[in-house]
């Protein structure tokens, strides 16, 4: 903060103004990210790189000199560089109420019913920061500017798209008036100075960061210009810019001529325009609202990426696969197994169908050898594996952890079928199917592979162990979700089975507390076992044990005092389990405060939440406000998920931080 401070230093020694307090003429404080009077008038706040008024511009986003004339041209391979004082832009923006859909099995659905007509959700006072760095900066300028110096071709190929009856994605009576006026934002653009196009760079980043105020009584006219002129956002560039790409591809080369004022051949041009979609991708994956208009555009960069790259298909194993060496059929099982778990991992977390479901793949799982397998020791290998497809030399490999999570993942899938799908009929009877491949699978597992806390006792690596440790979890989880969906259609209250099994994750996730020290050697963030498995089982046995008979569960197999001290523990845990540094960290603070509260009302049934009604009495007032707490509508999507190398999630709990997997 105090490097950029110094960059708000005006050439005559005085500190820069934002800009809100330089239009209104009004003395500014100068504090970072917001000022005290924008903050005060909950209005917009930020420091131009390069206010309209100055005519010295160090801070700037500049142009390299001997790339000077190719910047108008529209040319995405002009060389740019950003001044070493490029300042950043920061955007406030009201808070969004819900990041989309969280489904059944999502981490938050137990508590989902909690919640009632009464809870306040955001306060209008509540504001949202984001920094809009130097590079996204420069990512807008060169888009804008290839878009401004190529507006007749792309009105063309799109205007192609929907003559030739495509079946686009963005009705006809959304886009093409929205194409009409897409171009008023621009006005002089390509004559205007470096200043006034960053502006209009800034102006689309501010329209993108804001939910789009859509009401019952809008008509579709009223809706494009809220998405484009004026209002434009990047999703609607996107759009245009990536269905004209699509539509390039294939269109004759004795047409492109025709259709662009400049008579490029159609591979050079072809070129600067994927050059350009490629930089929308981390420009759009970095915008917060999710909505119609980002879906349509996700849709159409999904088929330009078909388009460019084809179709490995790697989710089927054919016949042409005895072509290839064998160590590369087994790379090709091990890629597949990955990303086919790896998706019911995310559907299970999110509450979402699969993306890749076995009704269309071949499900072949990695084969239980040696990675560096040549073609001589082959079929030799192959005479190592026992009937349930595990190799007998009773050794671990890379491909055996794969292998397993791979068999637990199409069991997964199948319970996401129950919880996610619309066919109800004779839903106890699939439950209890489901339930015995899954105990059969794991029956049929070597023993070596099936996790006891002994192991932290033995002399097998801490990753081993971790790894082994998330498969029972994770096997756990299966039965949890299996009698979960069980109590669901009884009316008798919670099974045992499901309190059970909730017990044994709980129990199995804080055992890692015990030898942190020892698992901090390999990891560092262990959220992908304490949030989706551990966090589901606390708020289960914390609901129970707020329920207003607590004899029920006194009179089970189920140890009040221990549970009560598991979820203590677990709730302590919260405090090292993230990343120093990590965007974890905030979460899993989120979730210890609302579990100590609920603690309390635990252990004394009097307690009272700070702020609550009394106007209620006895365990349902008390009950409904502490599960109040736990849905929270900070707990969003984009509180939970963020990428392992933070491309592709937003900030919150890191998905993608398990053991190896």
């Amino acid at each position: 903060m105090d490097s950029l401070s110094s960059d708000l230093v005006r050439r005559n020694g005085s500190k820069r103004s934002c800009e809100a307090c330089r239009k209104s003429k009004t003395k500014c404080d100068h504090t970072l990210p917001i000022c005290g009077r924008c903050a005060r008038k909950s209005i917009l706040c930020f420091y131009d790189p390069a206010p309209m008024t100055r005519k010295f511009r160090p801070m700037s986003i500049i142009k390299s000199r001997t790339q000077r004339k190719t910047r108008n041209s529209g040319s995405p391979g002009a060389s740019w560089i950003l001044s070493p004082n490029a300042q950043a832009v920061v955007v406030s923006t009201p808070p969004l109420e819900s990041a989309g859909f969280l489904g059944p099995t999502s981490y938050r659905s137990l508590m989902t019913g909690a919640v009632n007509d009464g809870d306040p959700g955001p306060s209008d006072n509540d504001r949202t920061i984001y920094t809009i760095d130097p590079k996204q900066l420069d990512l807008g300028l060169r888009i804008l500017d290839f878009l401004a110096a190529n507006a007749l071709l792309l009105r063309a190929l799109v205007r192609q798209v929907y003559e030739l009856g495509l079946m686009p994605i963005i009705p006809e009576v959304l886009m093409l008036p929205a194409l009409d006026i897409l171009w008023d934002v621009f006005g002089n653009y390509i004559v205007q100075d470096e200043s006034l196009r960053l502006r209009t760079v800034v102006d689309i980043f501010e329209n993108s960061y804001q939910p789009i105020p859509i009401t019952l009584a809008m008509n579709a006219g009223e809706l494009c210009s809220l998405i484009s002129g004026k209002n434009v956002r990047w999703e609607m560039i996107g759009s245009v810019i990536t269905v004209a790409t699509v539509r390039l591809i294939h269109t004759p080369e004795r047409d492109v001529i025709h259709i662009d004022p400049q008579q490029r051949r159609k591979d050079k041009l072809l070129t600067q325009m994927l050059e350009i979609t490629d930089q929308l991708l981390p420009l759009s994956n970095a915008l917060p609202v999710v909505n119609e208009l980002m879906v349509c555009l996700k849709y159409s960069q999904m088929m330009l990426a078909s388009q460019r790259f084809g179709d490995s298909r790697i989710h089927q194993y054919n016949d042409h696969m005895a072509q290839y060496p064998g160590f590369m059929n087994l790379w090709r099982r091990r890629c597949f197994a990955s990303v086919y778990s790896t998706d019911k991992t995310i559907a299970t977390t999110l509450g979402r169908p699969p993306s890749l479901t076995r009704h269309y793949c071949v499900l072949k799982p990695p084969l239980d050898i040696d990675d560096d397998i040549d073609a001589p020791t082959y079929e030799q290998s192959l005479q190592m594996i026992d009937s349930n497809g595990w190799n007998s030399d009773g050794k671990r490999r890379h491909s055996t952890f794969i292998r397993l999570r791979f068999l637990l993942s199409t069991i997964r899938e199948e319970i996401l079928e129950l919880h996610l799908g619309v066919g109800s009929a004779d839903m106890e009877r699939k439950a209890h199917d489901v339930l015995q491949k899954l105990q059969s699978l794991w029956d049929s597992c070597p023993s070596y592979m099936k996790y006891s806390p002994d192991m932290w006792n033995s002399q097998l690596p801490a990753l081993e162990i971790l790894v082994l440790l998330y498969l029972f979890v994770d096997y756990l989880y299966s039965m949890f979700l299996l009698y979960r969906l069980k109590s669901q259609e009884s009316q008798k209250g919670k099974p045992k089975d499901l309190l059970h099994v909730a017990k044994t994750i709980l129990s199995t996730v804080v055992v890692i507390n015990e030898h942190r020290e020892r698992a901090r050697e390999v990891r560092s963030d262990f959220s992908s076992i304490f949030l989706p498995f551990g966090l589901p089982s606390a708020e289960l046995l914390a609901m129970e044990l707020l329920q207003p008979s607590l004899q029920g569960l006194s009179h089970s197999s189920l140890p009040r005092a221990e549970i009560i001290r598991e979820l203590t523990l677990y709730t302590s845990c919260l405090s090292w389990i993230a990343r120093p540094g990590s965007v974890n960290v905030a979460f899993c603070n989120k979730v210890k405060a609302r579990l100590t509260r609920i603690l309390d009302q635990i252990l004394d049934p009097s307690y009272a939440a700070p702020g609550s009604s009394n106007s209620q009495s006895g365990a349902g007032r008390e009950a409904n406000w502490a599960c109040l707490e736990l849905a929270d509508s900070d707990f969003t999507i984009h509180n939970l998920l963020c990428s392992d190398d933070g491309s592709n999630w937003d900030s919150g709990f890191d998905l993608f931080c398990g053991p190896v997997f």
